[in-house]
């Protein structure tokens, strides 16, 4: 998992074309003036759209009400990496490593998709304007959790990465 507010980690974008087009994206989704951001602000709740990006990348904007921790849906992919970025609102993730997790519904790959159990091992993050998450293959994550316990309306944009085009190195 790999964790940065997305104007102070615009370099890390710059290792090929696929990247650079993501970061893009995002900072289109965050810009008030542009097309894309105007877009997600107008989702109702429980509305979404998705658009195909280079590379086999896929974004997909989302409105909708956060939930209980009770309520989380802990899941991980193969194929995709997930970068997710909240333009209003707020929201918690749980996030486990994939080893310490019990599987609940095996890989999906027509989804690129595994359901697991809840965990004892999570951690949470916080995502808010801005703020970039990135989950790997092997990062359980679960998110849409209420950042206090009451429900908020969080819009959102998720793109889905192939993985080749991901070296988050150390």
């Amino acid at each position: 998992m790999f964790l940065g507010y997305l104007p102070d980690i615009a370099n890390k974008f710059k290792k090929n074309a696929v990247l650079s087009n993501v970061f893009g994206y995002l900072f289109d989704a965050l810009d008030t003036e542009s097309q894309v951001h105007k877009r997600i602000c107008s989702l109702e709740i429980g509305e979404k759209f998705e658009e195909l990006l280079n590379g086999g990348a896929k974004a997909i904007a989302q409105a909708y009400k956060t939930k209980s921790p009770k309520e989380a849906f802990y899941e991980s992919h193969v194929e995709m990496v997930d970068f997710q970025m909240v333009i209003e609102g707020k929201e918690i993730f749980f996030v486990a490593p994939h080893s310490l997790c019990e599987i609940k519904q095996p890989l999906d790959s027509a989804k690129d998709l595994i359901e697991y159990a809840s965990s004892p091992f999570i951690s949470s993050i916080q995502l808010f304007n801005g703020n970039l998450a990135v989950f790997e293959a092997f990062d359980v994550h679960a998110g849409g959790i209420s950042t206090n316990a009451e429900e908020a309306i969080v819009k959102k944009i998720v793109i889905k990465v192939p993985k080749e085009y991901i070296k988050l190195n150390f």
